[in-house]
């Protein structure tokens, strides 16, 4: 393999080398996998015979060798002081430059007390000469050092040699850095451990077998077998979940009455069996101690049991909640439970069916009597927001005995709906939020979730969306997401030239497409829309998108999931090394994602992407903001589509009429006296439409939406302008000197052919 590698990098230059290593630093998400994938490069690049990576222990205030060439000990342990030339470099931040580490005089005129190790040498039976060793430092903190070792074709460290070293050892860094911000993360309640060394992954994954084959909880096997303290693991748990953590203290005598809130007949047996129990009372609300406070079930259950009162968690290890739980037994109270539910929780509990189910996959079918009445009224608002062609549904809940509003949100704009009674609105929203597997408990923060049903056979996903209001009260958001099929790129009314731009920029081999505008705006449908124009056998098209909307047949989509760490960027880094000849990413929301967009793009693969901009022009100016090198925005660019969403007329009852002289003047006006000409058979027509009203769009005169559309194409002309990091006004008048038409333009183009009326234009655009 090594033989291989050095003849693929034989006759690249320097700059395509490094490069060559950052795209690889790019492909991995894994740190590990990354240095193994680059040690080899790096070594070619400097011409060594060895390299060695370290990374700091901060518990033991010593650094310690991650990677190795050459037949070096397992691990290297040095002490971070300034008494050898690794631990100089980590304690002070500085780059060595060392041509001969044998000779004490050169190593005195850095430091004093500096000294070269040569009992390494003497273990593996090598004579280190020539030492260059740079600091891993990224965002002003320092993560380890990099060391390479004897230069084969050369007896002086050159300049370009620190040089090139302070270039990978920034990218090692950088990796580094993101590779921690994830595993601060934390994906699971044993990784804080795994970080601070307290045990390997190899050990934990032993340990949980373990476990498995004794069939007892794995905290107690760590503990045991592993004489891992338990403070330690409660911490662990503490920081994955959360919340406080609560050790069992043998003087801890429960409160009598933490048993008289739990609404059920012998309850001890059920927390046993579900992990949880009361701990104490404070500011009126109860203290619960549970092994997993994210579990919904878990939660739902407590809420059921504990009607109306309120509760925050702690967590703690199963084997002190059961010694808890043992603490109730003893109590005096425990003979004297037989405490009935109060008469609210009864009425509450009668009408609001609870699902133990992770999500809600039911077929919403005719309402009859044996439907619980709150879930059957939520059934019913989603059926029918759905029949309507809604595409949010917004339940705003009132201080008080306000009634509950329901509103619809139809092309665009939101109406009242229907109202219900107001002392429905705490189980109508926690009917909701069971459906959406949300914490119905949690009222004080904003909570998202997802709820998908089946409607007549359809498959409808609703993002839901919960966020506390004044006095105590909580409103939800859903929005209604429908399984889609791609409209075809000729139905998309866009004009003549648009149609001819976005044909030209999305049938190159490579680059990137943008398609921008707000939430709402159909960004998606376009770019379906055209993956479905160049979805061929013989491309293969990866699609990262949250939600997946629309689905075709030859694209492979994946969904994001930001829980499990599935993000746009995770997901981008996977389809590099899954032979893509197009990408699409839903959304560029950050600076990683956006570099690894564009490098995809200028490594042959065309990629499309979303941005939420304003205007064409504005989006160039938002990829540099995010940090994108404008050499690489101008290369990689081939173009940006930005669109809004405008109620059309009625197709049903829509009238002809002839302009006075003043609307054409002002249309005229809008539209740029020296682009006239461009619309003057439109304008010889001296035919408008405007909407009248018809049972078919509730007499609004006004039926669904379509698009209006900007193109702007990348040319040498924007390339400069680019580079230069010209303002966005300028750019955009360069881009309609060279074609371009504005929204506006646009819009006015499709009031002239009948789509909708000048009043809309003005709705959804600055004129």
């Amino acid at each position: 393999m090594k033989k291989n590698l050095k003849k693929s990098l034989s006759g690249i230059s320097v700059p395509e080398r490094i490069q060559r290593i950052t795209h690889l630093i790019d492909s991995f998400d894994n740190f590990d996998e990354i240095l193994l994938h680059i040690k080899d490069p790096i070594v070619s690049l400097f011409d060594a015979e060895r390299m060695t990576i370290f990374f700091i222990d901060e518990t033991n205030g010593e650094v310690f060798s991650k990677i190795k060439t050459g037949a070096a000990p397992n691990e290297i342990r040095v002490i971070v002081n300034k008494q050898s030339i690794v631990g100089y470099v980590a304690s002070t931040g500085a780059c060595l430059s060392i041509n001969n580490a044998y000779d004490q005089n050169e190593l005195k005129a850095i430091y004093p007390d500096l000294n070269f190790d040569k009992s390494w040498d003497k273990r593996s039976k090598y004579h280190t000469k020539q030492i260059l060793a740079y600091p891993l430092m990224y965002q002003n903190s320092l993560f380890g050092v990099i060391q390479i070792i004897n230069k084969k074709s050369s007896e002086q460290i050159t300049h370009l040699d620190r040089a090139n070293l302070h270039k990978i050892s920034r990218l090692i860094a950088q990796a580094f850095y993101v590779n921690s911000k994830m595993m601060n993360k934390y994906k699971s309640k044993f990784d804080y451990l795994i970080s601070k060394y307290i045990i390997s992954q190899s050990d934990l994954n032993k340990a949980l077998a373990e476990a498995r084959k004794r069939k007892c909880d794995i905290a107690d096997v760590l503990i045991e077998d592993y004489k891992i303290n338990k403070s330690l693991i409660c911490k662990s748990f503490s920081v994955y979940f959360k919340v406080k953590y609560l050790e069992y203290d043998n003087s801890y005598t429960p409160p009598e009455e933490l048993l008289s809130y739990i609404k059920m007949k012998n309850p001890i047996k059920f927390m046993r069996h579900n992990g949880w129990v009361p701990y104490k009372k404070e500011n009126e609300r109860i203290l619960i101690v549970c092994d997993d406070p994210t579990n919904e079930r878990k939660i739902s259950e407590i809420q059921l049991v504990l009607g109306d009162t309120q509760f925050d968690f702690m967590v703690g290890l199963r084997r002190d909640i059961v010694r808890l739980i043992d603490k109730l037994t003893a109590q005096p109270i425990i003979n004297k439970l037989t405490v009935q539910p109060k008469k609210s929780f009864n009425h509450v509990e009668s009408e609001l069916k609870v699902t133990k189910e992770n999500s809600f996959q039911e077929e919403i079918k005719e309402i009859d009597e044996n439907d619980s009445l709150i879930a059957r009224h939520v059934n019913q608002i989603i059926a029918q927001a759905c029949s309507k062609g809604a595409s949010d549904i917004h339940v705003e809940t009132c201080p008080g005995k306000q009634n509950t509003i329901i509103r619809l949100r139809e092309d665009g704009d939101c109406y009242l709906y229907k109202e219900i009674p107001a002392n429905w609105k705490k189980a109508f929203v926690s009917r909701i939020k069971i459906m959406a597997n949300l914490n119905i408990a949690e009222r004080r923060l904003p909570q998202d979730g997802k709820i998908q049903l089946s409607i007549k056979g359809k498959k409808i996903e609703l993002r839901v969306a919960t966020i506390p209001t004044h006095g105590g009260n909580e409103d939800v958001v859903m929005r209604i997401l429908a399984d889609q099929e791609p409209i075809p790129l000729d139905k998309l009314n866009l004009s003549p030239w648009n149609y001819q731009l976005f044909l030209d920029s999305v049938n190159k081999p490579h680059g990137i497409f943008l398609v921008v505008g707000p939430t709402g705006s159909g960004k998606t449908t376009t770019l379906h829309s055209a993956l479905n124009h160049i979805n061929k056998p013989e491309l293969k098209i990866w699609t990262a998108e949250d939600p997946v909307e629309i689905t075709q047949k030859g694209l492979r989509q994946v969904q994001i999931n930001p829980n499990i760490d599935l993000t746009f960027s995770t997901a981008l880094r996977a389809f590099l090394r899954a032979d893509p000849d197009v990408i699409m990413i839903g959304e560029m929301r950050d600076h990683e994602t956006a570099n690894i967009c564009i490098g995809a793009s200028l490594t042959g693969h065309f990629v499309f992407s979303t941005l939420h901009t304003n205007s064409a022009a504005e989006t160039i100016t938002r990829l540099i903001d995010l940090g994108i090198d404008t050499l690489n925005v101008g290369d990689a660019l081939q173009g940006v589509l930005a669109q809004r969403l405008t109620k059309t007329l009625c197709p049903f009852c829509k009238e002809n009429y002839r302009p006075s002289k003043s609307e054409i003047d002002e249309l005229g006006s809008q539209y740029g006296e020296k682009f006239m000409p461009e619309l003057q058979e439109t304008f010889e027509s001296n035919s408008m439409c405007k909407p009248r009203g018809c049972p078919r769009c509730d007499n609004s005169g006004f039926k669904g939406r379509t698009g209006i559309h900007e193109i702007l194409v990348v040319n040498q002309e924007i390339k400069k302008l680019i580079q230069k990091k010209a303002p966005a006004e300028q750019i955009r008048e360069s881009a309609i000197k060279n074609g371009m038409r504005t929204l506006k333009q646009d819009g006015i183009w499709k009031v002239l052919k009948g789509d909708t009326t000048f009043d809309r234009i003005r709705a959804v655009c600055s004129v």
